[in-house]
């Protein structure tokens, strides 16, 4: 017997997107209640990697406190445009009670 020929993964002319043109929407993960309480829509919010029990997470900061982190599926392609060098800002769309949706972009 013998198998299929695999595939299913990204295979080797799958564009990857660069760093500046890389544009994330998404939730705020584990948002802090204490400083989103103070957000509106239009507020801009630094995007940093921090090292949290081991691992290398991307989280959001207002004013250099912890906002929260980031739901999206893009989270590895983000991290690593951020410690290669390119500047991310997240800007709040929409506020809906402990949901916060945002949109990320290269600053």
């Amino acid at each position: 017997m013998s198998g299929s020929g695999g595939g299913g993964g990204v295979g080797p002319d799958t564009p990857t997107l660069a760093c500046e043109d890389l544009v994330i929407k998404a939730q705020i993960a584990s948002p802090k209640a204490a400083v989103v309480s103070k957000l509106k829509v239009g507020d801009a919010l630094e995007v940093a990697v921090q090292t949290i029990g081991g691992a290398a997470v991307v989280v959001l900061l207002s004013k250099g406190k912890l906002a929260g982190g980031l739901a999206t599926p893009n989270l590895s392609r983000l991290r690593e445009c951020i410690e290669g060098g390119t500047m991310y800002q997240a800007k709040i769309t929409a506020i809906s009670g402990a949901q916060i949706n945002v949109t990320v972009e290269a600053v």
